[in-house]
């Protein structure tokens, strides 16, 4: 092989890798968090078409690979046995729960929401309507979507709830444990070798816990398995495209369990070297289908670009990071000692990590210093690859007890490599070492049973007590109830309608009252583990914290204690009835824009009472007893009711919008384009996603930005009139002012002053014939602070 032949391919391959490089560079993290949400989901869809249309296709010579070399019958009733104990220990010895608690929800309700609303991202907040969810707030996930994917095609068949997610793993596991073995034995051609790495899987702790719960992992094991299984079947001087038409979206799956996943791809298409050095445009379609398939993985790598999420002494991702985790892990794989209430410290076994040690040190000996083994163990070390990237990055530690089951990704080499050295070391007796690790693997199962029952580590967990509380407690609870919690996203998983206290903060008076109608006036806030204390920068697990916010909604509002229980938890979880704000008059007067009627209806408890309603600053004239006012010309309105009981006043406002076809809402008109030096364009909502609030004024509609920001319009000439009111937001009252431009198709049509906290103004611009609108707001030398609104905003 000369090196023309060898550098050719990569040739043709570098502009598919320079273009992807330049995409990822070029391709802005607000737009790739948009693409996530707006065509994840379709993305994968996609995907999942295409492999069972490829699955379609290779069938029948998949059938005929197997049938024509099957394993002897007693491996297989070997294996048969080993299947029928796994299913029945797990499912009659451990819990089917949670147990790394936010990203098993958030997968979850990243479910949902593909299930009703093909989204691609985390449905973070909404209610249950009818069976269905409707999602309020939808945000953006770095990891899980194929298996997000794959409980949402669960969610077809059964109950779109938690225990259907739950149930996804074991299946998963079972297979994976089945194609390990058939892998290992076309590989190695020795069946009780492949039975030997099967039983090291299925029997490991961490595997077996996982697989009763919503882990992600559990699918990350199961692709890999199927991978190599269809590699095992389809020897290098044999393999098609056909056959990589089957592997390039099975890659793009495992790609997108974790983000670290394309770091393994490399032995993937070494293994066929001789096909991609055959034509020399080979590698590079390959390739480029790859990237095509693992897109949404990469995209999400886009969308959190320099994201530091956690804490700790050293960087996010460090080469300190992965010194500190790979010593850390191995000590921890190491530690036989058991936890105070004799349980099982970690779900580890240390006589497993003396074999795969030693086992491992073995086989590096044969690769060394015999020369045996090298083509397999270049292949084993490119794989790793992506379990550095974990070690590097700050939560790569054991210590981290929710992140113990990042071992997953390499568990399945942590079977093959003890049964391969084991294998090899005793010159190949593999049934003797095939029966002692199943006397192994069912002695230490059934002598550490007690710790399974008890659920290991995670019963250290309070959050997972707490969820399990709160499921129970708040049945109990009138339908349709709204509960305000830190973790809205498990309220969803769990069935319950949730929003944060920050959004709940945000709403505005007629947001509180439409929800108030619809849960019958049971709002709830609940307090748990994530209401109490502040957020520790030092830890390597930031988290979060709604201590402050919580203790806002109990100063500020009337509440009722519904329960409060410490003693599982070691601080009071406690959910109160949250009533009227406090210093809010009590009298029951409302007003409200009736879309149907084309009417401003109002309530009074007393019909004696006297009252006034203002439509655009302009008194109303109506004859006295009447509940209702027409209003048909189109635009915007702000109404307000003052009544006048005895001893008090009384204010209540709405605003409404009058649709035509020549008018429309700017939030209505999605913008071609926007960029802003903090966070995201927000339609309807301040930047934080609160209600808009300039001044004590509150305001329906609108948008939110953040200085400086830019927000293109394509119009095409169709409206006369832009109207807005503008000001920063009181969310955010520290800086030092901004200014608001309107320009159109290039020409400058508006600046305002420098606008300050608590200053509000408003605009009416000519925008006739105008193709292209932009909207500016630019700060005052300072940045921080402006959350700039186009409040009321609309075209006319």
């Amino acid at each position: 092989m000369n090196i023309q032949t060898l550098i050719v391919p990569f040739v043709y391959a570098a502009p598919v890798f320079a273009g992807a490089f330049f995409l990822f560079q070029q391709i802005s993290q607000s737009y790739a968090k948009r693409w996530d949400i707006e065509w994840g989901y379709y993305a994968v869809l996609a995907l999942f078409i295409w492999l069972c249309a490829a699955l379609i296709l290779n069938a029948k010579e998949i059938f005929q690979r197997v049938k024509n070399h099957l394993p002897s019958k007693f491996s297989m009733l070997g294996l048969a046995a080993l299947l029928v104990l796994f299913a029945v220990f797990a499912s009659t010895q451990i819990s089917l729960q949670h147990r790394v608690l936010s990203d098993e929800t958030s997968w979850e309700s990243m479910a949902l929401q593909m299930r009703f609303s093909q989204s691609g991202g985390v449905c973070n907040q909404g209610v249950w309507k009818d069976g269905a969810l409707e999602c309020k707030d939808v945000v953006n996930n770095f990891k899980g979507k194929a298996f997000a994917f794959v409980q949402s095609l669960a969610f077809l068949f059964a109950e779109p709830n938690r225990e259907t997610a739950l149930r996804v793993n074991l299946p998963l596991a079972f297979c994976s444990i089945a194609l390990l073995f058939f892998a290992m034995f076309r590989f190695t051609k020795d069946e009780w070798l492949a039975l030997t790495a099967a039983i090291f899987l299925a029997s490991q702790p961490i595997f077996l816990m996982q697989s009763r719960s919503a882990s992600t992992e559990v699918l990350y094991v199961f692709l890999f398995a199927a991978l190599l299984s269809f590699y095992s079947i389809v020897p290098p001087k044999e393999v098609s495209f056909k056959h990589f038409a089957l592997t390039i979206p099975l890659l793009g799956f495992f790609a997108q369990t974790r983000q670290e996943t394309l770091f393994c791809f490399i032995p993937f298409v070494l293994f066929y070297y001789s096909y991609f050095l055959g034509k020399p445009w080979r590698l590079a379609a390959f390739s480029a289908l790859v990237i095509l398939a693992s897109w949404p993985a990469v995209n999400t790598m886009i969308a959190y670009r320099g994201y530091d999420f956690q804490g700790g002494e050293h960087a996010a991702h460090s080469l300190a990071n992965f010194i500190y985790n790979l010593k850390s892990d191995i000590g921890i794989m190491w530690n036989s000692e058991l936890a105070p209430n004799g349980l099982l410290k970690n779900p580890f076994y240390t006589i497993y990590s003396f074999l795969l040690f030693t086992s491992f040190a073995w086989l590096l000996y044969k690769v060394a210093f015999l020369k045996k083994y090298r083509w397999a163990a270049l292949l084993f070390a490119l794989f790793c690859l992506q379990i550095g990237v974990i070690l590097f990055n700050v939560s790569g530690t054991f210590e981290i007890d929710i992140n113990q089951r990042y071992v997953l990704v390499a568990l399945p080499l942590f079977a093959i490599v003890m049964a391969a050295g084991l294998c090899d070391a005793l010159n190949g007796r593999s049934k003797i070492v095939c029966g002692a690790a199943a006397i192994l693997a069912v002695s230490l199962s059934i002598h550490h049973i007690e710790s399974f029952n008890k659920n290991i580590l995670y019963e250290k967990n309070k959050l997972l007590a707490e969820e399990d509380y709160l499921n129970t407690e708040l049945k109990k609870l009138p339908e349709n109830s709204i509960f305000i919690y830190g973790r809205p996203w498990q309220m969803l998983a769990s069935g319950f309608n949730g929003f944060s206290e920050q959004q709940f903060l945000g709403w505005s008076p007629n947001e509180q009252e439409e929800w108030r109608n619809f849960s019958g006036d049971n709002i709830y806030v609940v307090r748990g583990q994530d209401g109490y204390g502040e957020v520790d920068r030092n830890s390597r697990v930031v988290g979060f914290k709604t201590t402050s916010t919580i203790g806002r909604i109990l100063n500020e509002y009337r509440t009722e204690r519904i329960f409060s229980e410490t003693r599982p938890f070691g601080y009071p979880l406690e959910a109160y009835r949250i009533g009227k704000k406090r210093g809010e008059s009590g009298y029951g007067a409302s007003i409200r824009w009736n879309l149907e009627k084309e009417e401003i209806e109002w309530i009074l408890p007393d019909t004696l009472v006297d009252y006034r309603i203002s439509l655009n600053s302009g008194f109303l004239d109506f004859e006295k007893g009447s509940r209702g006012f027409s209003v048909k010309n189109p635009g915007m309105y702000y109404a307000t009711l003052t009544v006048f009981p005895e001893g008090d006043t009384v204010i209540k406002e709405t605003q409404f919008f009058i649709r035509s076809a020549e008018n429309r809402l700017l939030q209505d008109a999605k913008p071609g384009s926007s960029s802003q030096d903090w966070g995201e364009l927000k339609m309807g909502k301040t930047v934080e996603g609160n209600a808009m609030k300039i001044d004590g004024r509150i305001f329906e509609f609108g948008v939110g930005a953040h200085a400086n920001s830019k927000a293109i319009w394509n119009l095409n000439g169709a409206y006369k009139k832009f109207h807005s009111f503008i000001g920063l937001d009181d969310e955010s009252s520290c800086g030092n002012g901004a200014v608001w431009a309107v320009i159109g198709d290039g020409k400058h049509l508006y600046r305002s002053k420098i606008l300050s906290s608590h200053q509000i103004d408003s605009l009416s611009i000519d925008i006739s014939g105008v193709n292209i609108l932009e909207l500016e707001t630019l700060d005052n030398g300072d940045k921080d602070c402006d959350h700039t609104n186009w409040a009321g905003a609309w075209l006319e």
